[in-house]
């Protein structure tokens, strides 16, 4: 082998590192600049309660009132939160993977549910399950009851307890027969949503 290929060589391992920083900011570049913008998803410290709360996280306090929401700002990582109301003091929680989602003080309980748009009839697909009592029918696996302190949106803004469910949501009628949307539901707000939708 000759020098100047050697030369070559070693030139082409030391510019590959360099290459893929660049290609993983131009990515980051892309997600901030183009697609974040596009992400209208909220963050909610939810209190379906007949009684106002006050929440302390990360040492900024909110009073959140019955049957409200308080819209805030929240980050990655690990977090504390204190509610008196419902005996939380300095809890720790910790937001994962998105920051949208409900925070959930009053340890409640939320319905995480598939809604299918359809304009075929489906319904020898769908499943019955138990759902806190109520036999409830879903064709995508069953939902989630959860009193989880952090509930996050996976949707990406568009299935939070403040985002109103679409009337009907487009689907592809050459591949599949539905479209879904997950959806997270107060438990009450759920049941009262599923009844309406099963009584059309």
């Amino acid at each position: 082998m000759t020098p100047n290929n050697e030369k070559k060589k070693l030139t082409w391992k030391s510019l590959l590192p360099i290459l893929l920083v660049f290609v993983l900011m131009g990515g980051y570049g892309y997600y901030d600049l183009v697609l974040k913008p596009k992400i209208t998803g909220s963050t909610l410290i939810d209190n379906p309660t007949a009684q106002a709360i006050n929440v302390t996280i990360d040492d900024k306090s909110y009073t959140v009132p019955a049957n409200s929401y308080e819209k805030i700002s929240i980050t990655k990582g690990i977090h504390h939160i204190t509610c008196k109301e419902h005996n939380i003091h300095n809890q720790e929680f910790n937001i994962e993977d998105i920051e949208y989602g409900v925070i959930n003080p009053t340890k409640s309980k939320y319905v995480i549910y598939n809604i299918v748009y359809t304009e075929k009839d489906l319904s020898d697909q769908f499943k019955p399950y138990q759902i806190e009592g109520r036999e409830i029918y879903s064709l995508l696996g069953e939902p989630e009851v959860t009193s989880t302190l952090f509930i996050p949106d996976l949707t990406m803004g568009k299935g939070n307890i403040d985002d109103k469910e679409p009337a009907f949501k487009d689907y592809n009628r050459i591949s599949q027969d539905y479209a879904f949307q997950s959806k997270i539901f107060r438990l009450k707000d759920f049941f009262e949503f599923y009844d309406k939708e099963n009584n059309k």
